[in-house]
């Protein structure tokens, strides 16, 4: 998943922590092999090999994953987008190195992305592409193609493609949670590279939960550096490090609402995908989401650098 997990536990004897936290790294590895849209025989890898039409049985955890990016997709009006696979393609080369795109070779990707394209089927485990006129038309026509626009990690032409990078990691997360659960482990942080962490329990040293320190100047600059948390997941995002990497999936463009943002909730899956559609949602809509949903809250940097606390 391009990071490093961590894995704190608090309250337990070295060794038995260790077993635990081994076994949720192994848990996060299994989700790494299903999830990943870079190995073509994960499950995911296995979807975007499909043309129109064409469906795959999956497993639990995948329909999982995928029935989670659904409801965000839904709550945030689309600004979060798992079949955003061949937008982030235009904008990298087949390297990975970041590349501008013409016009025509977004409106082309525009045409192929859109959850509303997916085939889910809980009941059968199965995910697919539904049969689209639009979306024939888009691979029939190649006026706008790169060698890149419509190549999938794999180095194959496939127009459609889901990339569960806003949300995989901290699905993997939650999946570790529930190892550490069956270890009957119940203060830990689960911590996935610098955007997505999971507290549970309390710090031994503390009676309200943990403190997690908000990477990156802006916690800093707002005074915000640490919040305490107990049973909630942070996800963060923002510019600072990779630039303008977030791709709003309805415009095909870097988002340009917000510098940074960061969504708490009990969910560290619901969270890390929250954090990216906070990039580009304005702030009433977001709001909004929260007021819908109470036990989630953000923090957001707005283009002027006012750091905006909603819940």
């Amino acid at each position: 998943m391009w990071t490093e997990f961590e894995i704190i536990v608090g309250g337990e004897e070295a060794e038995y922590a260790r077993q635990a936290a081994d076994a949720a790294f192994r848990e996060i590895d299994r989700m790494e092999g299903l999830l990943s849209r870079y190995n073509p025989t994960s499950d995911i890898g296995q979807v975007n090999l499909l043309k129109p039409g064409e469906s795959a049985r999956v497993t639990a955890d995948t329909m999982e994953c995928m029935l989670a990016a659904l409801w965000v997709f839904n709550e945030t009006g689309g600004a979060f987008d798992v079949s955003v696979g061949p937008l982030i393609n235009c904008w990298r080369d087949l390297e990975g190195h970041a590349r501008q795109p013409s016009d025509e070779e977004i409106e082309h990707a525009l045409q192929i992305v859109g959850m509303e394209l997916l085939a889910v089927d809980p009941e059968s485990f199965s995910i697919g592409w539904k049969k689209s006129d639009r979306v024939f038309q888009s691979l029939e026509n190649p006026k706008g193609k790169t060698s890149n626009v419509g190549k999938n990690g794999h180095g194959f032409f496939q127009g459609l493609e889901i990339d569960l990078g806003g949300i995989g990691k901290g699905f993997a997360i939650d999946k570790a949670a529930e190892i550490l659960a069956d270890w009957s482990i119940t203060n830990a942080i689960i911590n996935g590279g610098t955007s997505t962490v999971l507290a549970l329990g309390t710090a031994p040293d503390r009676e309200d939960g943990w403190a997690l320190g908000v990477g990156g100047p802006w916690g800093e600059r707002s005074g915000m550096d640490r919040v305490i948390l107990s049973g909630k997941a942070l996800s963060g995002s923002g510019k600072e490090v990779k630039g303008e990497h977030i791709i709003d999936p309805q415009t095909g463009r870097p988002a340009k609402t917000h510098l940074a943002a960061w969504a708490i909730c009990p969910s560290a899956a619901i969270s890390d995908a929250l954090a990216t559609a906070f990039m580009i949602m304005p702030q009433e809509k977001i709001a909004a989401l929260c007021k819908r949903n109470p036990k989630t809250e953000a923090y957001i940097v707005s283009a002027s650098q006012q750091l905006v606390h909603v819940k």
